[in-house]
């Protein structure tokens, strides 16, 4: 608990709260991972052609 208020106080980014959940894991993201999907695969999902 005193870790979460801690990171509050702080200010954690998204991006280091996702760093640092991945490094606590072992998750390592590939090159590939590192890339964004093209807006299409998103309207896809949503139903939008």
């Amino acid at each position: 608990m005193q870790e979460a208020l801690q990171r509050r106080r702080s200010r954690e980014t998204p991006l280091e709260t996702a760093a640092r959940l991945r490094a606590e894991l072992g998750i390592e993201l590939r090159g590939q991972a590192r890339n964004t999907l093209p807006p299409s695969v998103y309207d896809e999902l949503s139903g939008e052609d």
